[in-house]
C-alpha cells in the first residue's frame, strides 16, 4: 500500500473539487487566515479544512476511502476501512488518487446540534452560527477558534506564532476598517 511521504496541498479553489459533493466544510489553518486579512503572510506547506464530526463519513464517502489516512492519536496513519471513525481521531489526512501526495488535512470539530464543542475542554463551545463567515463565497473558520487552537500549546511551531500575531493584527485591522465605516 502507497502512503504518501510529501505534501502538494490543493489550491483553494480546488478543494471543492477534491471534496466533491461535500459542501459543509470550512477553510481553516493559516490560508484562512490569509483570506481574513487579505494579504499572503507566510507560505503554507499544507492546507486545511474543518468538518463537523456529525457529517464526517459522509465527507469522508465523498472523497473516496482509497484516498482517506486517519491519523493516529499515538501516531502514524492508517488507511481508513470505511467504518465509523474512533471519537479519539482528530486529524485526517486526504492524499491524491495515486497516493503520491498528501492534498488536504481534515481537522475534525466536535458537534452535538448546534452548537461545537472544544475537545480540549468541552466547557468551551460556541453556535454552530459563529463557527465561520463567509469571504469570497468560502466559508472561513472564526479567527477566534483558529487562535483558541494555537495558542493553547505548551511549545509552539514558528508557523503557529506566526498564525497567532496574523489573527490578532487581522483583528485589529477588522475592527478599525468597521469603525471608519460606521
Amino acid at each position: 500500500m502507497n502512503v504518501p511521504i510529501e505534501w502538494k496541498p490543493a489550491a483553494i479553489h480546488e478543494l471543492q473539487r477534491h471534496l466533491g459533493g461535500f459542501t459543509d466544510w470550512t477553510l481553516c489553518g493559516g490560508c484562512s487566515l490569509d483570506l481574513i486579512v487579505g494579504r499572503k503572510t507566510r507560505s503554507h506547506t499544507d492546507i486545511d479544512v474543518g468538518v463537523f464530526r456529525s457529517q464526517l463519513v459522509t465527507c469522508l464517502h465523498t472523497i473516496g476511502k482509497d484516498q482517506v489516512f486517519l491519523c493516529r492519536p499515538a501516531g502514524g496513519r492508517v488507511l481508513w476501512d470505511g467504518s465509523a471513525i474512533d471519537p479519539g481521531v482528530h486529524d485526517i489526512w486526504i492524499s491524491d488518487r495515486d497516493r503520491k501526495r498528501w492534498l488536504m488535512q481534515i481537522m475534525v470539530f466536535e458537534d452535538d446540534g448546534d452548537r461545537v464543542f472544544y475537545r480540549r475542554d468541552p466547557r468551551i463551545s460556541w453556535p454552530k452560527w459563529s463557527h465561520s463567515s463567509s469571504i469570497d463565497g468560502l466559508e472561513v473558520l472564526n479567527p477566534l477558534i483558529t487562535f483558541l487552537y494555537k495558542a493553547n500549546k505548551l511549545k509552539m511551531d514558528e508557523k503557529d506564532v506566526m498564525d497567532i500575531i496574523t489573527c490578532i493584527e487581522g483583528a485589529v485591522t477588522r475592527r478599525c476598517s468597521e469603525r471608519r465605516h460606521v
